[in-house]
């Protein structure tokens, strides 16, 4: 018996436990029986050990101990080093672990008889992950300039990188013509991934015309369908294509549930939500995190914080994000004391925030205008490390404002750097809400000679802003700059804020002329303003084309009833005045109370 023989009995020992630990998902246990065990009897390992060790770290993004692992087989000699499945697993390693020019590099020094499929198809799916969909192309293009015929899984690593619209309409539909061509489309994960970079490129039509064509759908293909449905907010198609998966016997998973769970909190309906509910339990899928945020979330939009917060109860080991969605549920069904309690007795439980939960907190504060309560939270996002963040910035932008705050709220902003359309809006809108409308033209004025461009919700913050400070001047050009230099398309709120502006400055001939131009369906929003200032400025000849257009309207609003009735009146109208008094009755409309509040102790 040889010399070796005990060593090489041995070696083949540990690779075989390290190779089923890294099957079996034992990531941490695989590195530790190499370095624990077959280190420390002496041995380097072989062609064999190392795969394993290089997927262990690519699962765990272990990038300093993948480079330790490589420079391991570099040292088991020459044979191993450059042994073709080795590397190949070495170059998905520093992909997987987001060093993309460590594998390039690698891949680039095996030479061109040791390329294999495989080691071509992790850099294809590297640059495919990254979304450099141009660079998997050239790579692919040299594979194939090499003699190497891609197969499924090349398609898929490239049509991973088609992200957004404009690659998936071009090279995605390239691609696509490419794995008919080659027959490669009869592979289903080829299929499914087409579809889903068709979904990605918001086209519904040639999704669902692949979608009918592929025979043997699995439940990714249902899925990739109806994410393309619920991308479109197209929640009655979501459910058309539950029901019709139902009639072909196909098993649900957790993600087909998701979607399902989605569609229905598009549709609002509590009924619907319970339907969902009944099915998540039915297929056992109650105890998991992602779907119970799904569900909580789902009863908050229906407005049932009570079926939410059960749902939320039902979970013993709460995640973050099952957390976080519960407080997002409060702040959606107007319960931000709810919310922060919530915040308070997740801190509670040593579940440590992130920045979604933060970003709920900080809406709870600014619903419930709490400055204090939002100094609290910056501490948080502070002792986070997310004060650069723009994200949170312009969440706590928009909390101070909201609270009144506006010097700590432009602290913040002017501390960003990287301003994006989000912040600048937050920043206006807070001045425009706090009654400080030339600081808002100000800086609606700064953002524009800064090349951001300006979209309808930033307009409607600026003429906001305009109307609460009686810029007459500024509206007129703000508005005129949104219809004729930027093209925008004027809203009701756009209308609005203007027909206040005027009305409140005494401009009714102006006022009357925006009215006239306004769709007629849409006339009713904007009569509040012009019969106040009517009433304000006395009545004219003009009143009456308003009262006759008021006549004509079905207004479904007890403010709106009570205004004519009192414009009918100055107009000695009496009759008709009565009958709008008594059509509050008679359809049993509300006047909503006003309400504020106020933080006490402070």
């Amino acid at each position: 018996m040889s010399d070796t023989a005990p060593a090489t009995a041995a070696l083949s020992h540990w690779n075989r436990l390290i190779q089923l630990a890294a099957a079996s998902g034992s990531y941490t246990d695989c590195l530790r029986l190499y370095a624990g065990s077959l280190l420390a009897a002496g041995l380097r390992g072989d062609a064999s050990t190392f795969p394993s060790l290089a997927k262990s770290c690519a699962k765990l993004r272990l990038p300093g101990l993948g480079r330790a692992v490589h420079a391991r087989a570099f040292l088991a000699g020459a044979a191993v080093s450059r042994d073709a499945f080795v590397r190949a697993s070495l170059v998905d390693m520093y992909a997987k672990c987001g060093r993309l020019p460590d594998a390039r590099r690698l891949f680039d020094e095996t030479p061109h008889s040791s390329r294999t499929l495989v080691a071509w198809n992790c850099m294809v799916s590297a640059y495919g992950r990254n979304s450099q969909v141009e660079e998997a192309v050239a790579v692919f293009n040299s594979m194939r300039r090499a003699g190497v015929g891609p197969s499924g899984s090349t398609l898929v690593g490239l049509l991973s990188g088609c992200a957004d619209p404009t690659s998936s309409r071009n090279i995605g539909v390239c691609l696509y013509g490419y794995s008919v061509k080659s027959g490669l489309d009869a592979d289903l994960l080829v299929s499914n991934s087409v579809l889903s970079m068709l979904v990605r490129g918001n086209q519904l039509d040639a999704a669902r015309s692949l979608f009918d064509c592929v025979e043997n759908k699995s439940v990714v293909t249902w899925s990739a369908m109806a994410s393309g449905y619920l991308q479109a907010k197209d929640c009655v198609k979501v459910f058309d294509l539950f029901r019709v998966m139902q009639a072909a016997d196909q098993s649900m998973d957790s993600v087909v549930l998701v979607n399902l769970t989605a569609a229905a909190a598009l549709f609002g309906n509590l009924l619907v939500a319970k339907g969902v509910h009944a099915l998540v339990i039915k297929g056992g899928f109650q105890c998991q995190d992602e779907l119970a945020a799904s569900l909580v979330n789902l009863y908050a939009r229906c407005g049932d914080s009570l079926a939410a917060k059960e749902v939320f109860d039902s979970v013993h080991c709460k995640n973050v994000v099952l957390w976080t969605s519960m407080l997002n549920g409060y702040v959606e069904c107007g319960s931000p004391d709810m919310a922060l309690e919530t915040f308070d007795a997740m801190l509670c439980a040593k579940v440590q925030p992130n920045k979604a939960t933060l970003l709920a907190v900080l809406s709870a504060c600014a619903n419930l205008g709490s400055p204090n309560l939002g100094q609290k939270v910056e501490e948080h996002v502070i002792g986070m490390g997310l004060q650069s963040d723009l994200q949170v910035s312009t969440g706590l932008v928009d909390m101070y404002c909201k609270c009144g705050s506006i010097q700590p709220a432009r602290k913040i902003f002017d501390n960003v750097s990287n301003r994006d359309l989000a912040i600048w809006s937050a920043m206006i809108n807070g001045y425009a809400c706090n009654g400080e409308g030339v600081e808002a033209v100000v800086l609606f004025s700064e953002m524009q000679n800064r090349g951001v461009r300006p979209d309808a919700i930033v307009f409607t913050h600026v003429l906001t802003a305009c109307n609460h400070s009686g810029l007459v001047d500024e509206g007129l050009n703000c508005f005129h700059s949104m219809t004729v230099e930027y093209g925008i398309k004027p809203s009701i709120e756009h209308y609005m804020c203007m027909m206040d502006l005027l009305c409140k400055a005494g401009h009714l001939s102006s006022a009357m002329k925006f009215f006239k131009e306004m769709p007629v369906q849409l006339r009713n929003q904007f009569l509040a303003p012009l019969i106040s200032a009517h009433r304000a400025h006395g009545v004219d000849s003009s009143i009456e084309f308003v009262s006759e257009e008021l006549l004509n309207l079905d207004s479904q609003d007890s403010g709106h009833c009570v205004l004519i009735s009192s414009m009918l009146s100055c107009l000695g109208e009496w009759n008709k005045a009565r009958n709008y008094r008594r059509l509050i009755s008679k359809q049993g409309l509300v006047k909503k109370p006003g309400w504020s509040c106020i933080e006490l102790g402070v």
